[in-house]
């Protein structure tokens, strides 16, 4: 099925052509960050109030390029008057020099009303030594009743704060620990409670809870009913009747006593310059309209019950451009474009629905996400026959899921990044492991053969489009896991391994494929077709790797190139250029695989005669073709300064192509990447304040 116009129905704007959207509402962008002015600075942020006092701590994840947080220097924060702010900082994850990568903060605001803004420059300063405070637990409670049990959290709390090591955050002013409790619920055995208690030196307590139904390969797992019942400080904080709490799923929801908590803008150029996120335009801005849907989505009663998929197409083989698709979704995408708190619920009530999504599998033996290592033969679709071939109890048919790694959605890596909710780095974990141990044993093969990536190839007779996503979960994973989780070194070890067997290919790849090389072969359906926006899915995969310094991946980009730009630029060749946005290319002139075209004139000769081609125009169909091959130039620029892609860009962006006007762009939001100081918009607002 061809692409269409992405499906923004649930969104509420579906019906609305761009100029009417444009006729009613506004256009929301990114408030300038404040300006840094100072040796050692390194980012800013813009804090927006909720009508706490002062000193109410916010907590959240921030991401750091290389080398801007050395090993040993502190981190401290002040406003824009000056005024320090206290900071603490728990770094996570590090780059290779030592350097930061990623940091849980906890920062204690200033008194701010209800929208109110202030703007916060973090910076280099001297490392402090700060004990964890030593919160008083004797009269605060936090009780979980779950079935016919009682689960004491601050229990497990105190037990926690005994043992320093085992604390997720530690400083002067917030305390984390996680509690995780195996749960008997009837006769099910493949529930536990996973919650993450934080307490902050203004007297606050954070929990967020989940119950993930996720025990694998295990007597007694399966699906079951119960009324959880969470009072926390003696009053009623959560109460949830399920009916059928599905096996290899999940739900959880972030639970606060006190004021609610500053809301914190992030730096979406600097993310994007720290290799964290795609670089997306700043200067379109987003509809208005679209956010007032989101955040009347949120709204809806059906938004608040337990396991609702919360707008993510739960039938993930259909086919069609899809909001939920892309580098990141599409309300990441607005997100990241606007720091509109309504775009961050939306993004961030969806990787809570990611927990629902059957694809949560948890190795209770060795406490982590199931992996090749243990269960080198697993295939958990359902064709896998029985364990340790298959999974013990097969996934239902009836939790509403249908699972395609074509088409799966990345719904937790940027709320991990910017919240620093650790429930949502086991989402991003889970679904990786998932992109392999769902792979078709056939296809990623026999663990212990010579060559690379052998038994966990997630690229090798799958769908480019497949390779493409699975690879991203899997990089995403790779890239934001601390190195202290069970699963970070194989996920590790098995991203650098598929790269490494992609680039091995090359050679092989480039002589069968000739003048017209760059294209990466995969299995689609239709023999002698080739999608190339399937490419630019793979391309802007490959530039994010390259981007975070994985060379393997870099030489893949830069092979790619030839094909990306090309498309594009060999109009004197036989290849017209408006066919580079084609749905489909006529890629052989027999049936065999092994014998592509090998020239640019061959290839639009039989595009033509196949009848694909595009000729002077573009495609009837609401295909968003242009968008996607733009985007992944753009990438490619970033990641390699291409000339030849700097070329094609330039002739794609002024050629006309539908969906690619500024009005597209602010209606859906997903695809508005560009290259490094090529903003779509002239803009008179201020870099920084």
């Amino acid at each position: 099925m061809r692409l269409t116009r992405r499906g923004l129905g649930g969104l509420g704007v579906a019906a609305l052509a761009p100029s009417a959207v444009l006729a009613q509402a506004g256009v929301v962008r990114s408030l300038p960050m404040p300006c840094l002015s100072q040796q050692g600075d390194i980012l800013g942020l813009v804090l927006e109030g909720r009508g706490a006092p002062a000193g109410r701590v916010v907590t959240f994840g921030q991401v750091f390029a290389q080398g801007d947080l050395p090993r040993g220097a502190g981190l401290a924060a002040r406003l824009a008057d000056g005024k320090a702010v206290p900071l603490q900082a728990d770094v996570k994850v590090r780059h290779v020099d030592g350097s930061a990568r990623f940091a849980l903060l906890a920062l204690a605001a200033p008194a701010l009303a209800a929208g109110e803004q202030a703007g916060v420059v973090l910076h280099r300063g001297p490392a402090v030594a700060a004990a964890p405070f030593a919160p008083d637990l004797s009269r605060r409670s936090a009780i979980l009743h779950l079935a016919d049990q009682r689960l004491d959290l601050m229990a497990g709390l105190r037990q926690a704060l005994r043992e320093p090591a085992a604390l997720w955050q530690a400083g002067p002013l917030a305390v984390q620990a996680r509690i995780m409790q195996p749960m008997l619920v009837g006769r099910v055995t493949s529930l536990r409670v996973v919650a993450d208690l934080t307490l902050t030196a203004d007297g606050a307590i954070a929990i967020d809870l989940w119950l993930r139904n996720d025990g694998a390969m295990r007597p007694g797992g399966g699906a079951l009913a119960y009324t959880a019942r969470l009072l926390l400080e003696g009053r009623e904080a959560l109460v949830a009747e399920l009916a059928r709490h599905h096996h290899y799923t999940g739900w959880g929801r972030l639970l606060r006593s006190g004021p609610t908590p500053a809301f914190v803008r992030p730096d979406a150029t600097y993310l994007a310059e720290a290799g964290a996120t795609p670089r997306y335009d700043l200067s379109t801005g987003v509809e208005a309209r679209l956010l007032e849907s989101m955040g009347q989505r949120a709204r809806e009663a059906a938004w608040a019950s337990a396991l609702g998929p919360r707008f993510v197409t739960q039938q993930m083989g259909r086919t069609g451009g899809r909001a939920d698709i892309g580098p990141m979704t599409m309300p990441q995408a607005a997100w990241l474009q606007t720091g509109d708190p309504r775009a961050a619920a939306f993004a961030i009530g969806q990787a809570e629905a990611a927990g629902s999504i059957p694809w949560h599998f948890w190795d209770t033996e060795a406490g982590r996400w199931m992996d090749t290592r243990r269960w080198p033969e697993l295939w958990t679709d359902g064709r896998g026959g029985a364990a340790p071939g298959g999974l013990a109890q097969p996934i239902a048919q009836d939790t509403g899921w249908s699972l395609a790694s074509s088409h799966q959605p990345d719904l937790a890596t940027l709320p991990w990044l910017l919240t620093g909710r650790r429930a949502f780095l086991d989402e991003v974990q889970a679904q990786a492991c998932w992109c392999v141990l769902g792979q078709w044993p056939r296809a990623r093969g026999t663990a212990g053969q010579p060559g690379l990536a052998e038994g966990v190839n997630v690229v090798r007779d799958n769908q480019v489009r497949g390779a493409a996503w699975s690879l991203r979960q899997l990089d995403n994973a790779a890239w934001a896991s601390p190195e202290a989780e069970p699963n970070a070194d194989w996920l590790r070890e098995v991203a650098a391994a598929n790269w490494g067997w992609i680039r091995q290919q090359l050679p092989r790849w480039t002589r069968a494929q000739g003048e017209a090389q760059g294209w990466i072969p995969g299995e689609y359906g239709s023999p002698g077709l080739l999608p190339p926006w399937q490419q630019d899915y793979f391309a802007a995969i490959a530039a994010a790797a390259a981007r975070r310094g994985n060379a393997d991946a870099q030489a893949v980009l830069d092979w790619m190139t030839n094909f990306l730009a090309g498309r594009f630029l060999m109009g004197p060749q036989g290849f017209p250029p408006h066919d580079g946005a084609a749905y489909l290319l006529a890629m052989q002139a027999d049936a065999d695989a092994r014998n592509p075209l090998r020239s640019w004139r061959q290839i639009g000769a039989a595009t033509r005669a196949a009848s694909l081609s595009n000729g002077n125009g573009w495609s009837k169909t609401e295909g968003d073709y242009a968008q996607l091959a733009l985007q992944s130039l753009a990438a490619v620029i970033d990641a390699s300064g291409s000339g030849a892609a700097r070329a094609a860009y330039d002739w794609l962006s002024q050629a006309g192509a539908p969906f690619t006007g500024v009005a597209d762009y602010r209606r859906d939001p997903l695809l508005n990447i560009v290259p490094r100081g090529r903003p779509r918009v002239p803009n008179d607002m201020p870099r920084c304040r």
